[in-house]
């Protein structure tokens, strides 16, 4: 468990039974690769007491980088009057309003940021995966030597470092031994280097 994970993102609660209207949510085509981190913030948002319901949620182009979006969710208060909650797009944490951080958190909150992690995990993982396939398409025999599934060597809230030793041959049909490293941020870009094993 990532416990700086927890203390970056402890503001996090149990997901309600109501699930956020994904049609009220909205990004250009070329944003839609963070609509998955717009719905997680739309929730976050919807997790604060002074939200009651969340009435659209997008990108919020000004205050947005490349690495860290931001997103403007619009939610109505108890009094029905609406205000726009914004909402870090990397943390989930809420800016506008902060959620209570007091004791501990619950068995199911942990579980939750669990998951999170996983899926962040998991959106590296097959970012790092992809580009390796597109760089190692022409090698000959390839085998793989490291599982799919496995853990990124480096870890946190914005990019992961995996690593994948694999081997190949040359048209002579020579054994070739190569490690791969990939390096992969919040923007989903993924860059490897592919150098010779011993």
């Amino acid at each position: 468990m990532n416990w700086q994970l927890i203390s970056l993102i402890g503001i996090l609660y149990v997901m309600p039974a109501v699930a956020i209207n994904e049609e009220r949510l909205w990004l250009p085509a070329k944003y839609h690769k963070y609509y998955l981190d717009l719905k997680e913030s739309a929730q976050a948002a919807e997790n604060l007491d002074i939200c009651v319901e969340v009435l659209r949620g997008t990108l919020d182009f000004e205050q947005s980088s490349k690495n860290r979006p931001i997103f403007r969710i619009q939610c109505r208060r108890e009094d029905g009057l609406s205000y726009n909650e914004m909402v870090d797009g990397v943390s989930k944490e809420t800016l506008t309003h902060k959620a209570p951080t007091e004791g501990p958190l619950s068995v199911k909150e942990v579980e939750r940021l669990r998951m999170l992690e996983e899926k962040r995990k998991q959106d590296y993982r097959e970012s790092c995966l992809d580009e390796f396939q597109k760089q190692t398409i022409f090698m000959l025999g390839l085998q793989l030597h490291t599982p799919e599934q496995a853990n990124p060597l480096e870890f946190n809230d914005d990019s992961a470092v995996f690593i994948m030793e694999f081997d190949a041959k040359n048209i002579a049909g020579t054994p070739l031994k190569y490690r791969a490293t990939c390096r992969v941020g919040t923007d989903k870009s993924a860059e490897v280097v592919i150098k010779p094993r011993k």
